[in-house]
């Protein structure tokens, strides 16, 4: 199962800090703020209990989406990606 992480950090090192863990962890961006992986689960439990970490309560939030491969394969992108998905690897081939 991929995972989608997308957030919305208003601090800019925690920000930066967060998607050098994401990195850490075998996801890659495809965009700013969103990063997708196929993580086992258990890099997908550690990332699941470190992510609070990196919210401010009032004002941040980080939503983390499970995505099926039928779905995965099924992706449109419109413009330039940051990286290309791809469902034959546990990670992302970034192009």
């Amino acid at each position: 199962m991929f995972i989608l992480i997308i957030y919305d950090i208003s601090d800019n090192e925690t920000r930066f800090k967060l998607a050098n863990y994401l990195k850490s962890k075998g996801f890659s961006r495809i965009q700013r703020s969103a990063f997708v992986g196929k993580p086992i689960p258990a890099t997908l439990r550690d990332v699941e209990r470190s992510l609070p970490r990196y919210i401010n309560s009032g004002e941040d939030v980080i939503h983390l989406i499970p995505l099926l491969e039928y779905s995965v394969q099924h992706v449109r992108v419109y413009g330039k990606p940051s990286a290309e998905i791809t469902t034959e690897r546990k990670l992302l081939v970034i192009e």
